[in-house]
């Protein structure tokens, strides 16, 4: 009798501990923007997170949104405690890791590969909290590939005169539409793929997953295609007002969403892979080279012609610095590496 008292005893000393636990896990609300919803990928890659989250104490309630300016202005309205936004909705926060999505900064997964587990590293830690907003982590959406409804959009020269669809907020690849001769087309998130298979613009920038999810496909009709040469990386970015978590869980989230990085990346190339091969436009290696030397001299010459008030909007001095010793890491035999006008 005694021990069957002392083992009932024991098991309801347990169970109050575990409701005390569970009692005690922190609980807040976690905004997270996909362009598909709960469906989509990146909502589903984040649910990982949320699993993580509770195991370091924080009990995330995720709610998924397809508009991120509802996101954003929940955010502020102090409806999200977390947010999962873009590098567009990023820039609106953090100048720093807004300027990763910089136009062709970041050529090859190879760089966005270093360039992850620098973000996850203390060393750069005093650049992602400004203005009263923190850095949670950053994770990649894939490469932006360029859209075409023509298949002889190819080269540098073939741009010029083209619709090309342009985010609100993206003033880096809006001065290299007009830098280039192309006509700029205002775009959201929201509508950027509408605006492509509806005919209003002969152009448009994405990962490849656009194929698939938003029916790019529709837009190329017979004739288009994906040009295969990155003009730069989409990633999705956690945001938190400071002081909301503690430091020790910023610091633990950062990592938990750099461990992402694997299962991320099969994802985005089942999503490319799965893109029909004729559909790529590929270019030899001289176009590509054109293409890069072209996006970086937009990035230089913006910084240089009277454009700093542009630039310092749309790139992080710091950031840009880091993205070319990156680039230079994984290719040191690129021109830029010992040109005069480095980033």
């Amino acid at each position: 009798m005694r021990l069957f008292l002392t083992l009932m005893t024991s098991v309801l000393l347990s169970s109050v501990a575990s409701v005390t636990q569970a009692q005690s896990v922190e609980s807040k609300a976690f905004c997270v923007f996909d362009v598909a919803g709960a469906s989509g990928y990146v909502y589903q890659t984040l649910q990982t997170y949320q699993r993580h989250a509770i195991a370091e104490g924080v009990r995330l309630r995720m709610q998924p949104y397809t508009d991120e300016d509802q996101v954003v202005a929940d955010f502020r309205a102090g409806e999200c405690d977390m947010i999962a936004v873009t590098d567009m909705g990023a820039r609106k926060f953090n100048g720093f890791t807004g300027s990763i999505s910089a136009i062709g900064a970041i050529p090859r997964y190879e760089d966005l590969k270093v360039l992850m587990y620098i973000l996850a590293s203390p060393r750069v830690a005093r650049h992602l909290e400004a203005d009263g907003y923190e850095v949670m982590g950053v994770a990649p959406m894939g490469a932006a590939y360029l859209f075409v409804n023509d298949r002889s959009i190819n080269n540098v020269d073939a741009l010029r005169g083209k619709r090309v669809t342009i985010f609100e907020g993206h003033e880096d690849a809006r001065h290299m539409i007009r830098f280039i001769g192309a006509e700029p087309v205002d775009a959201k998130i929201s509508n950027f793929a509408q605006l492509f298979n509806d005919g209003q613009a002969d152009i448009s920038y994405a990962p490849g997953a656009a194929y698939e999810v938003l029916e790019m496909f529709r837009g190329m009709g017979e004739r288009g295609g994906i040009v295969r040469y990155p003009v730069g990386q989409v990633t999705v970015q956690l945001f938190a007002r400071s002081g909301t978590f503690d430091e020790s869980f910023v610091r633990e989230s950062r990592r938990i969403v750099s461990r992402l990085y694997p299962e991320v990346m099969r994802v985005i190339r089942e999503y490319e892979d799965a893109i029909p091969e004729e559909r790529w436009v590929d270019i030899p290696p001289e176009a590509m080279q054109d293409y890069q030397e072209m996006l970086r001299g937009v990035r230089v010459e913006m910084q240089d012609s009277g454009q700093q008030a542009l630039a310092s909007i749309a790139y992080n001095e710091d950031m840009m610095t880091i993205l070319r010793k990156v680039r230079c890491y994984t290719n040191p035999g690129a021109d830029e590496c010992s040109s005069e006008d480095r980033e």
